[in-house]
């Protein structure tokens, strides 16, 4: 989720569960919300650390220490120590701590629902836990989390935040329902071809609750389509720009359209030697990290030679993918180095 709707959904958490007409502690609705979407933020303070290794950074250290429920209690007493000088209270400091704790806690939950995967348990694992019911920017859900935040800041209408957060559940909720509808037609394709001993995801998709994109991963090779559960877009053969390429892409549950894509790529030829390239402890970093790796491209230039990796989570028809890691070498005598592929 992006920072903004994290500050805004930590300000209406805030509000909703301890606004000042129900409690005798200092600072007023609009302080308590300001702690709320300070702490709320406060997580993604892990950026800093893309300034020491950006790709180690992207596949590793985001959403670890910053968001790990270990570790959330270390985080909402600094947050609220710092903000209870701030506001000059410095004796109700362990209630400014719990104001910070509950928006430090929506923020990982909020993360926790997205497909990018959370570090729930860090630094005692890094495993990446994900609910995968909503796309990393949903512009519903901050829109809901908005009108919240705008009603928190009245002094009238004070049920009107309980009344959005309670939306904003409902909400996810119904991408759950949406979620297991976008998997039935997975595992309906998955009967046809006999496919035994693959397994089925279906990831949120943007612009709407309705887009899914379904992965049958059956080993070193996918199946993937995209669907629109509403039955689709109206036909259109323009794909320029992102709204014509969403509408191209997504298609009616009866009319999917099922790509092959195999990890190593198409050419037999090379199989083995990518295969060997991408166990080369280089990449160890984005192989934890991709989830359904496959090869992106081969470059061949007079500048040299690179093996591009991404991850299929991240590929959309109308989208460059932000994760593409390979290793490039001047020559055949040169060894390899680790790179991203930038736009």
């Amino acid at each position: 989720m992006d920072t903004v709707t994290h500050a805004l959904l930590g300000a209406l958490v805030v509000r909703s569960v301890c606004p000042a007409s129900r409690s005798r502690q200092p600072l007023s609705d609009r302080q308590r919300m300001a702690v709320g979407a300070i702490a709320g933020a406060f997580p993604d303070i892990d950026y800093i650390a893309s300034w020491v290794d950006p790709i180690v950074y992207m596949t590793l250290w985001h959403r670890s220490i910053t968001h790990s429920f270990v570790l959330l209690p270390l985080w909402a007493l600094l947050v609220g120590v710092v903000l209870a000088f701030v506001f000059k209270q410095r004796s109700a400091w362990p209630f400014v701590t719990a104001l910070a704790g509950a928006a430090v806690l929506s923020h990982i939950l909020s993360d926790l629902i997205t497909v990018f995967g959370t570090q729930v348990l860090a630094p005692l694992s890094s495993w990446r836990a994900s609910v995968g019911t909503t796309f990393i920017i949903d512009p519903w859900f901050s829109a809901i989390v908005l009108a919240g935040f705008l009603a928190g800041l009245s002094k009238h209408y004070r049920w009107l935040p309980r009344l959005s957060l309670t939306v904003l559940v409902a909400y996810i909720g119904f991408q759950g329902v949406l979620k297991h509808q976008a998997l039935s037609l997975a595992h309906e394709q998955m009967r046809r071809e006999n496919l035994f001993d693959a397994s089925a995801t279906a990831l949120p998709q943007p612009a709407s609750p309705f887009n899914w994109k379904l992965i049958i991963d059956n080993g070193n090779r996918y199946a993937v389509a995209y669907v629109n559960l509403t039955g689709g877009y109206s036909a259109t053969d323009d794909t320029n720009g992102f709204w014509n390429g969403v509408r191209a892409t997504y298609k009616a549950p009866g009319k999917l359209s099922w790509e092959t894509y195999r990890r190593f790529g198409d050419d037999s030829k090379n199989t083995g030697y990518i295969r060997a390239l991408w166990a080369n402890p280089q990449l160890d970093y984005f192989r934890r990290f991709a989830e359904f790796p496959v090869l992106y491209r081969i470059d061949n230039t007079a500048d040299g030679h690179c093996i591009w990796f991404t991850d299929l989570r991240y590929v959309l028809p109308y989208m460059t993918p932000p994760f593409r890691y390979g290793l490039c070498r001047d020559n055949a005598a040169a060894s390899w180095a680790l790179e991203r592929l930038r736009k």
